[in-house]
């Protein structure tokens, strides 16, 4: 195996293709010799550029059949799963006291149970797999709380870093590392829906960061994903792997 084909042959299932760091995961497995399908919703997954040689499954991960089908395609389709990738996410902007019950279900739905039931239907696959391997991607949000009017994105993922552990503890047994991953800040299409006025600009990700860094491009934080995910990343397992750079 070439030492930058670290993925080579393995199988690897990515959701939220359609977004930047869903789209450089796909494209960075793909780089590094796995087979993918990837996945979101259409029309957004019809028109991102993705390798010709990726499967596009398109899912609706708000219906939990959908999430079942996606699973079990996807592994028909690469002929199993050796690394699951729960990247896919929803944000729902607004004051907390403005928040309504279609809100919390909303963010819950995508963020938080459509990861669930991922994990839950790949596990007879990922049993039979190559240094299978779990990355739910978070956020600092589920943390810290995040900036204002994100907290019902928050939540969830705070309810999936826990998960996550939990996870982590009954798959261990049977070789299955499963651990959440915090990326930074990138351009995406959850920060462009946030107002101007929350300082989330570039200034400000800067000034945050320990390491006097700007958001990194999607593509570093992906080779750092799947670096971790496959089998020269096989230490790390229950924890959260903070790629933030910054003091909380």
């Amino acid at each position: 195996m070439s030492a930058e084909r670290w993925l080579e042959g393995l199988r690897v299932l990515v959701t939220g293709a359609a977004g930047g760091l869903g789209r450089a995961l796909v494209v960075e497995a793909h780089l590094r010799g796995a087979r993918v399908v990837a996945t979101g919703r259409r029309p957004n997954l019809d028109t991102v550029e993705l390798p010709d040689a990726a499967i596009r499954v398109a899912a609706d991960l708000r219906d939990p059949d959908d999430c079942r089908r996606l699973v079990h395609e996807a592994a028909e389709r690469l002929g199993g799963l050796d690394i699951v990738v729960n990247n896919a996410a929803t944000l729902v902007c607004k004051p907390f006291v403005a928040r309504e019950l279609d809100d919390l279900q909303a963010a819950w739905e995508v963020n938080l149970r459509a990861p669930v039931i991922i994990m839950q239907e790949s596990f007879p696959y990922l049993r039979e797999g190559t240094s299978p391997a779990i990355v739910n991607v978070v956020s600092t949000a589920g943390v810290n709380g995040g900036i204002a009017t994100v907290s019902a994105y928050g939540m969830t993922k705070a309810g999936l870093i826990v998960v996550t552990k939990a996870v982590a503890r009954e798959y261990g047994q049977f070789g299955i590392r499963v651990f959440s991953l915090s990326p930074p800040a990138i351009e995406s299409e959850i920060r462009r829906t946030l107002p101007t006025d929350l300082g989330v600009g570039t200034d400000r990700v800067k000034a945050l960061n320990a390491l006097g860094r700007p958001a990194p491009p999607p593509e570093e934080i992906a080779r750092f994903t799947l670096l971790t995910a496959s089998g020269l990343g096989g230490l790390v397992t229950g924890t959260l792997v903070d790629l933030t750079a910054t003091a909380y």
